[in-house]
């Protein structure tokens, strides 16, 4: 058979670690993995078009909000595969957990309370590390997030080019992609940019099945995630900031859902 497996995390996230874990998965369940890109949004929202109930995708990388969304209806649309990864970040404290960064130029806001009139970029509409753990950090400081002009750039990397441009005066950045920046071109944090608040810290993006997939497979691509550090991908991972898998269950997503929740993020698409 072949597996169908998309990520909505690139480019944010590099395209080399979800085909290094396509080519995993593909050795170690012997089986053909097709690896597919949405580049356009972080996961699905309720009302917008999804692949896994029509059984067009097995499988799928989908930020944390998007998983909650797509399982706290009635008829789950995905599954937990129960693994996921764990980021270099020793903020992390290593668990399956990550940050949201804000950034700002040097001669820009100095706190999360300045932020009101000014220019802020995010990502996407359903990321927790670029959108929602933004409005929760807002909404915890009084802030209302209408004071602030929310500029979306379709990607992470997007809104740091943003920032380095001048065009925003701050950016929520997810913070592997924040610590892989720095790592690979150092200047950017060297008098250029700098954190003004860490949000989080938010349960990591997981793989999701959908919904109907055979059990055991379902196990076989956990087993295979959890070994995925000590393989040939493991390279891929390290260079994304992220140093393993571990297990998750369903109970690692529940204080994001009860914050969504009472921060009224239903996920709903509104016209």
């Amino acid at each position: 058979m072949t597996l169908r497996l998309l990520t909505y995390l690139a480019p944010s996230l590099p395209a080399t670690l979800f085909e290094a874990l396509a080519a995993h998965l593909g050795t170690e369940l012997a089986e053909d993995v097709e690896l597919r890109f949405d580049p356009t949004r972080s996961g699905p929202r309720p009302g917008e078009s999804e692949p896994f109930t029509s059984g067009e995708v097995d499988l799928a990388f989908v930020c944390a909000t998007s998983y909650v969304w797509l399982t706290s209806g009635a008829t789950r649309a995905v599954e937990l595969v129960g693994a996921a990864w764990v980021p270099t970040d020793p903020r992390a404290a290593g668990e399956a957990r990550y940050f949201g960064d804000v950034l700002t130029t040097f001669d820009g806001p100095e706190t999360l309370a300045n932020l009101a009139g000014r220019r802020v970029a995010y990502n996407d509409e359903v990321s927790l590390s670029g959108y929602h753990s933004l409005r929760l950090a807002l909404a915890a400081a009084g802030i209302a997030v209408a004071d602030v002009a929310l500029v979306r750039s379709g990607s992470h990397l997007r809104s740091l080019e943003l920032l380095l441009g001048g065009e925003v005066d701050a950016a929520a950045i997810d913070s592997n992609v924040w610590r892989r920046r720095l790592r690979t071109d150092p200047a950017v944090g060297a008098g250029r940019l700098r954190p003004i608040a860490a949000l989080g810290p938010h349960p990591v993006q997981p793989l999701v099945a959908r919904a109907g997939l055979p059990p055991e497979l379902t196990r076989a691509v956990r087993t295979a995630c959890l070994l995925a550090h000590d393989s040939a991908a493991g390279p891929a991972l390290r260079d994304a900031e992220l140093a393993r898998f571990v297990k998750v269950d369903d109970a690692h997503y529940a204080s994001l859902r009860a914050k969504l929740a009472e921060l009224g993020c239903d996920g709903a698409v509104t016209a």
